[in-house]
């Protein structure tokens, strides 16, 4: 068990990361903004890494992220930011409000920079589960729940604040009253995947010097001198972020269904909307298992089941 898993909850430094990609598949999207902010016992939480992130490749998913090829084309490229990275990742459990997401993107970017991919992670989507809080739903619905300012949807550093505030105002002192006596206590509540992280080592920043990097591009410093999206724009990046908090286990319930049609309504999406998030999930998947040009069974039964989601939740390919 980690030295960090042996703490108790409130006594854990934790790295509450965000990023945006240009899609959904590692490898073939790269990361194009990385965002951490740190909680260190008894402070609030500071932003200690924010910057566009130039990923080698044509930037899609613009409608989403609202980051253009322009915006890149001077930004750093992870390589360059990597040593930083794992700098504001150090000594820490890594948070993220969907870290499954989160923690692929991050482990293929720090595998191609040749640094240690493993570290204690903890996810704040399943978190409110698994602490009797609620279901799971999008940052953004949770946020509006308890209050909690977002200043915009899908810019990494807003959303890793927001995720942060909530570790802070909600999580925390739940667990406090829970009485749990060390972090690795919360695999007693419930059993996810993210617990098993917890016997890994927290990251250390890497021996090496790196060549000195380029300067960071923030657009949440910017953020007043940006124009404002679209309310279409603002529509579609908060379905899309519902939709993934409910694929994550690539299974539907009921209440999930009326939870996303009712997202949809709310955001008065047009059914071509949504198709074309639908198509856009469905297609990224696609490519992830024909990348390597072999289609075995379990790869076969994952199109199924991400299919049959989609069906169950309004429209799927072929539909």
């Amino acid at each position: 068990m980690s030295r960090l898993a042996e703490l108790p909850p409130d006594q854990v430094p934790l790295a509450v990361i965000d990023l945006e990609t240009t899609g959904l598949t590692p490898g073939v999207d790269r990361v194009v903004e990385v965002a951490v902010f740190r909680i260190d016992p008894g402070n609030e939480p500071k932003l200690v890494l924010d910057t566009l992130v130039n990923p080698e490749r044509p930037v899609s998913g613009s409608e989403i992220h609202g980051i253009t090829d322009e915006d890149v084309a001077d930004a750093p490229t992870f390589d360059e930011i990597a040593g930083a990275v794992v700098e504001a990742l150090s000594d820490c459990v890594v948070a993220a409000y969907n870290v499954y997401f989160e923690a692929r993107f991050l482990r293929y970017e720090l595998r191609r920079a040749r640094l240690r991919t493993r570290f204690p992670h903890v996810c704040l989507m399943y978190l409110r589960p698994l602490l009797g809080l609620g279901g799971r739903a999008s940052l953004d619905d949770v946020c509006d729940e308890y209050g909690i300012r977002r200043s915009a949807a899908h810019m990494a550093a807003a959303d890793a604040e927001a995720a942060s505030r909530l570790c802070v105002e909600v999580y925390m002192p739940h667990l406090k009253r829970l009485q749990l006596q060390r972090l690795a206590d919360l695999a007693r509540l419930a059993k996810y995947k993210f617990l098993e992280s917890l016997v890994e080592e927290p990251l250390r920043p890497p021996r090496e010097r790196r060549p000195e990097r380029p300067a960071f591009k923030s657009r949440y410093l910017r953020a007043q001198a940006t124009p404002a999206r679209t309310a279409a724009e603002e529509a579609l990046a908060r379905y899309w972020e519902a939709l993934q908090a409910v694929l994550a286990d690539l299974e539907v319930t009921p209440e999930e269904r009326l939870y996303l049609q009712k997202r949809a309504r709310e955001l008065a999406l047009r059914p071509e909307q949504v198709r074309t998030v639908h198509a856009r999930v469905f297609a990224s998947l696609l490519q992830d298992v024909i990348e390597d040009s072999w289609l075995d069974q379990a790869e076969c039964d994952r199109l199924r089941a991400v299919y049959r989601c989609l069906a169950e939740l309004g429209w799927a390919p072929g539909q």
